[in-house]
């Protein structure tokens, strides 16, 4: 798996006609590289983290899919691309079109595999905080829901027990 991860390398070019403008959205070399739960497969992403609407960051990913025996020939079975927001949600229609629009209006910068797999592990610590902070709030406003339900059942139980 080390060695797909470090030797494969995937380009991912989305170009614009009009506009005569190219963004490559893959990193140049693998940012993850992970088995499969259920068919083994190994799956490779190549993923470049960009601005997205309200400053918020997003994740264009590019996902290899390769089946094969450990130390034996890989076969790719499915390359895919998906931007995904700090939610965790798989953007589509014109939300990851304007994303992608921006990118490719965006300033070029040559890119190496360090860096990318640095900014791409500080993205997903970025969306645990995210989602961390969520939990959070959602655990204080299940409490003042219990609490209400349970000063509404006292103040009811009162009122029958003092007639």
């Amino acid at each position: 798996m080390e060695l797909a991860e470090d030797r494969i390398r995937v380009s991912w070019i989305l170009i614009d006609p009009t506009k005569k403008r190219a963004v490559n959205v893959a990193s140049l070399k693998a940012v993850e590289a992970r088995r499969h739960w259920l068919t083994e497969d190994i799956q490779l992403r190549y993923a470049t983290v960009m601005a997205g609407d309200g400053g918020e960051l997003v994740q264009c990913g590019v996902v290899m899919t390769c089946g094969g025996k450990e130390g034996g020939e890989l076969q790719v079975r499915e390359v895919s691309m998906q931007v995904e927001d700090m939610e965790g949600r798989i953007l589509t229609g014109i939300d990851s079109l304007v994303i992608l629009d921006e990118a490719m209006e965006g300033q070029r910068r040559k890119s190496d595999g360090e860096s990318e797999k640095a900014i791409y592990e500080r993205f997903l610590s970025m969306k645990v905080e995210c989602r961390e902070r969520k939990q959070r709030r959602e655990r204080g406003v299940d409490m003042v829901c219990i609490a209400a339900g349970v000063s509404i059942f006292l103040a009811i139980w009162m009122i029958f027990f003092w007639r």
